[in-house]
């Protein structure tokens, strides 16, 4: 995709931050889902868009599976299970042939924004990663 992000040249992938995660069912949708993002305002460096089992298994870091980034990630009070359940759902998600979307939020007016393009577009699981808090925005 044109205005998004791929991870083509990343072996792992960090921990989200102040980003929203999204499920997009169907991957022609994906393409409509970042134009629509695009319109809002949000740059190609804001969105990025993970498909398939190689991006899946970027995944496996962030989601406690393997790494010194895992141990760290998973060895911390603060980010507790249920944000690694998030991940491996993602995860899951990828490995069933759909397209995850996330987006760069930084403050409460670009997650909303997100979030309202995200969910006209019909993706689901639509979960907010903060520094310090996990929030999901839309089962």
């Amino acid at each position: 995709m044109e205005k998004a992000s791929k991870f083509d040249d990343k072996e792992s992938l960090p921990v989200p931050a102040n980003q929203i995660l999204a499920i997009i069912m169907e991957s022609g949708e994906a393409s409509d889902v970042v134009r629509a993002l695009n319109e809002n305002g949000f740059s190609s460096d804001e969105i990025g868009v993970l498909t398939g089992t190689g991006d899946a298994e970027k995944l496996d870091a962030a989601a406690g599976k393997q790494g010194l980034l895992s141990k760290l990630f998973t060895a911390g009070v603060e980010m507790g299970d249920r944000d690694t359940d998030y991940l491996k759902q993602y995860r899951r998600a990828l490995l069933n042939g759909r397209t995850v979307i996330g987006v760069v939020a930084k403050d409460d007016e670009t997650r909303t924004a997100a979030r309202k393009v995200l969910k006209a577009g019909g993706a689901r699981f639509i979960t907010y990663f903060g520094q310090f808090v996990t929030e999901v925005l839309d089962a």
